[in-house]
């Protein structure tokens, strides 16, 4: 199979593929390189994260409520699987940073 047919249905998918913008030198068609650091948003992805899990997002440092509740045990969950991934043991830690890989260095 050639590959481009291969992942079409995958490229379709990804949110801004094909968006073309104003520039001072006529409409150009957005190019992404940097999936190494962030990636894309994913349609079918974000779709379920907005439909499913986005009604419930509130902040982690409370439990009083339906979405601290959710939030505090979706972030205790995500760290779990991150380090069953990673083959992590209890004394293992997983250093958290908003900006991503750059900032971390």
């Amino acid at each position: 199979m050639d590959i481009q047919k291969h992942f079409e249905p995958f490229r379709k998918g990804i949110i801004g593929e094909g968006y073309q913008f104003n520039t001072p030198y006529g409409k150009k068609t957005l190019r992404y390189a940097d999936w190494l650091a962030s990636g894309r948003l994913y349609k079918p992805i974000e779709e379920q994260i907005a439909g499913i899990f986005g009604p419930f997002v509130g902040n982690t440092h409370t439990e009083t409520s339906e979405t601290g509740t959710l939030m505090t045990k979706a972030y205790h969950y995500a760290h779990h699987l991150i380090k069953a991934h990673c083959n992590a043991g209890p004394e293992d830690v997983i250093i958290t940073q908003g900006s991503g890989m750059t900032h971390m260095v």
